[in-house]
């Protein structure tokens, strides 16, 4: 009787412990879930990391861990988990293409090019047209002879700078203190980004320059521009659920425009104003006003949006911006579609990540729909040089579009840098 007690007691604790044990480990994925919805892939690889230590090699954790180190620009370390999920007998068309792209961002083309080859024959015509874009690359590389890529001297540093743009002869840009991944998500509103300037002394040599010192000390977020006449400048910045009046149990953050009129800005309370049709819960980032004051472009992932982020456009409406529209599928896709500039001749640039091209983001162009009921038509990508397997993005084109600045980490993939461009024809 004592041992069938002890035998039964043995087994109805172990069923207990492994049910325990059990719990635990989902709770450990519900939290890295919870994390990933919320888009803080910091905080959600670490879950998932947790719970592979439990179950190596499962599919959807290794997935999951792939896509946040994708997110989080890491694809050194997302090369780890994608050979294991593409394994899988679960594996989709769309696993399979996202390891070609971290492939091509480990600089292991042939090996990329094997995937793609195959892909270039799925029923999916976006990851179609993007494999057979890459296994036949030639259209990328017609005028890339034409085009002449310098970086900028007296700018670039060990720290990311990004964004640039001409505004009165000065080269505006954004310097990231805390060597943040660059994501399309508010992580923290830690005021770790600073406008910064310099001063020009040729299209290649500048002199950093503390220009508006005040904005220095203003927590801005990503790509920021002034208005024509410079009178307002257009950022965005992190705001806390608990700012946006949402109740979470985890604590988050979105981007939100705001404008800054600069006449104020040495006041004790400079006059900054919130975009009217910011979207609590939703990220707005990115604006850009066009030259002539008449539209406001900016990215946002708010209802209305075709999947990640998209570049929405809002028109000058009686001395106000008039409601958002979406850019339609010539520009947008489920993917990303950020840092949209407007030229002087009216031409979009924008960078994608799902659009044909090179590997990670690549520099589009969309030129006036001519088509009643479209803004743009199809987006086209710039091409190499321009473009690289790494990340290219925040173009400024100058008058004549023949030169301008952008972007990229082409490098060495981890820190962002800006050059200039020049187009011989």
């Amino acid at each position: 009787m004592t041992r069938r007690f002890i035998f039964s007691f043995i087994v109805i604790l172990f069923v207990c412990v492994t049910a325990f044990s059990q719990e635990v480990l989902n709770g450990t994925l519900l939290k890295a879930d919870k994390y990933y919805i919320n888009k803080d892939y910091e905080m959600a690889v670490l879950f998932y990391l947790k719970y592979l230590e439990k179950f190596p090699r499962d599919y959807y954790a290794e997935r999951q861990t792939a896509l946040c180190f994708n997110k989080l620009n890491k694809p050194d370390d997302a090369i780890d988990h994608w050979p294991i999920v593409v394994e899988s007998s679960e594996a989709s068309e769309k696993d399979y293409w996202e390891y070609g792209k971290s492939l091509l961002m480990n600089n292991r083309g042939p090996e990329a090019k094997k995937i793609f080859m195959v892909l270039s024959r799925s029923t999916n015509k976006s990851l179609a047209a993007w494999a057979k874009t890459y296994v036949n690359p030639v259209a990328l590389y017609i005028d890339s002879s034409q085009t002449r890529v310098i970086e900028v001297n007296g700018v670039n540093t060990d720290l990311p700078e990004s964004s640039p743009f001409i505004f009165k002869e000065k080269l505006f840009y954004v310097t990231d203190l805390a060597r943040s991944n660059r994501i399309f998500n508010a992580q923290t509103d830690m005021e770790s980004q600073r406008l910064s300037g310099a001063l020009k002394k040729d299209s290649v040599q500048f002199f950093p320059s503390l220009i508006y010192d005040r904005l220095h000390e203003m927590g801005i977020h990503g790509q920021f521009c002034f208005s024509p006449d410079g009178y307002v400048l257009y950022f965005c910045k992190a705001v806390s659920n608990k700012e946006m009046k949402i109740k979470s149990e985890t604590p988050y953050f979105k981007f939100q425009l705001f404008t800054l009129t600069m006449s104020t800005i040495n006041n004790i309370q400079p006059e900054i104003k919130k975009f009217k049709y910011n979207v609590p819960g939703s990220d707005l980032m990115h604006p850009w006003v066009s030259a002539d004051g008449k539209r406001l472009f900016f990215v946002s992932d708010m209802k209305g949006s075709m999947g990640g982020k998209d570049v929405f456009m809002c028109e000058m409406l009686n001395g106000s911006w008039g409601p958002p529209v979406n850019l339609g599928s010539e520009v947008n896709t489920p993917g990303n579609e950020v840092f949209p500039f407007l030229s002087e001749d009216n031409v979009l640039y924008f960078a994608s990540d799902m659009r044909p091209g090179l590997g990670g983001l690549d520099i589009f162009s969309a030129a006036p729909a001519t088509e009643k009921g479209k803004y743009y038509q199809e987006a086209e990508n710039v091409g190499a040089y321009i473009n690289s397997r790494f990340d290219d993005f925040g173009i400024y084109v100058m008058k004549g579009s023949m030169k301008g600045y952008f972007s990229s980490n082409r490098k060495n993939n981890t820190d962002d840098d800006i050059y200039y461009f020049l187009r011989k024809n």
